[in-house]
C-alpha cells in the first residue's frame, strides 16, 4: 500500500450512495465519538450531500479515504464554514487530511461571489488538542473561545484562516 498524499487520486462531490461510508469514517473519529451517534448523523450529512456540501476523498480503486462538509455561506450568511473533515482510521497521520483541507480551501477561493477576502471558518473543541495544533500549522487562528456551545462543559474553539482574495479579483 503506497503511504502518504498519494493515495488521493480524486476529490468528487459526495452522492447518496456514499452517506455510509462518510458515517462509518466520521463516527471512527474523536467527532463521532463526542459529538454524533448515527442517529443525528445520518439525517444530516444526508441532508447536506444532497445540498452539495459533502467532497469525498477517493483512491484510484474507488475507496472513499475521508471527507469534508463545506457550508459556503455558514458563517454570518457570508464566509465559509469547514463543518466536517473526518479520514479513515487508517489512513490518518499520512498528509490525507491536509489534502483534505488544501481541497475545502480551494473551493472557498473559487468563489467569485461577496466577500472579496475570502476567509475559512472552523471550530475545534478545547478536548481535540491535536486538532487545534493542526489548524494552527496550516494557518488557523483562534479568535474566540465558545464555553457551554453544545452542551454543558462543551468548549469550542471558533478559528479562522484568511485565504486572500477569490478568484474573480
Amino acid at each position: 500500500m503506497k503511504t502518504g498524499n498519494a493515495e488521493i487520486v480524486s476529490f468528487t462531490l459526495a452522492k447518496s450512495k456514499d452517506l455510509g461510508d462518510c458515517v462509518d469514517i466520521l463516527m471512527d473519529s474523536i467527532l463521532g465519538e463526542e459529538y454524533f451517534s448515527r442517529e443525528t448523523i445520518e439525517p444530516l450529512l444526508s441532508k447536506a450531500i444532497k445540498q452539495h456540501e459533502v467532497t469525498v476523498a477517493k483512491k484510484n480503486s474507488g475507496e472513499i479515504i475521508g471527507f469534508y462538509r463545506l457550508v459556503l455561506n455558514g458563517v454570518f450568511l457570508v464566509f465559509a464554514y469547514i463543518h466536517l473533515i473526518a479520514v479513515k482510521t487508517e489512513y490518518r497521520g499520512r498528509g490525507v487530511g491536509t489534502k483534505i483541507l488544501q481541497d475545502a480551501e480551494r473551493k472557498i477561493l473559487e468563489q467569485k461571489d461577496y466577500p472579496k477576502i475570502k476567509k475559512s471558518f472552523l471550530l475545534v473543541g478545547k478536548i481535540n488538542r491535536r486538532a487545534k495544533r493542526y489548524y494552527e500549522r496550516n494557518g488557523y487562528k483562534k479568535v474566540s473561545t465558545l464555553d457551554d456551545l453544545f452542551d454543558k462543559g462543551d468548549t469550542e474553539f471558533l478559528m479562522v484562516k484568511d485565504l486572500g482574495r477569490g478568484v474573480s479579483q
